[in-house]
């Protein structure tokens, strides 16, 4: 192969790797970035999260807020990646299980029906938060 098509090649490839960079999505905070000490906050209430799972489909992570012994509220610090089918899938059943886990106040829901990669990925941060609240 000539030189000037290895230059060409090479610069392609370049081109493609740089852009590929360029629009991944930024680097999420990792179980080891996150406290599993208990967060006090104004109302009294305390927030636990759960530990960050990841699979083919992104990252999740639950976090609860608990006040006297009972889940307030259920929030994903993070929810798989930013690919359009990720996000709706997620906006979605986010919310869900939400509903699940604060009618059940418990981490033991049922998996959200189209969320095959979601729902055991935050289904099991949701576990780990509930053992750090020393609720399961």
């Amino acid at each position: 192969m000539r030189a000037s098509h290895k230059l060409v090649i090479g610069g392609g490839c370049a081109a493609i790797v740089a852009v590929g960079f360029a629009s991944a999505p930024p680097m999420r905070v990792s179980a080891d970035d996150v406290t599993a000490d208990p967060q006090p906050t104004a109302s009294g209430a305390q927030t636990f999260a759960g530990p960050a799972v990841s699979n083919a489909r992104g990252t999740y992570q639950a976090q609860i807020t608990v006040v006297d012994g009972m889940v307030t509220d259920v929030v994903a610090l993070q929810a798989g990646t930013r690919d359009p089918q990720s996000v709706a899938v997620n906006r979605v059943a986010i919310p869900a299980f939400r509903t699940e886990v604060l009618e059940a106040q418990s981490w033991d829901v049922d998996a959200i029906s189209g969320a095959s990669f979601t729902s055991p990925a935050f289904i099991e941060s949701l576990h780990g938060a509930f053992e750090d609240a020393g609720l399961s």
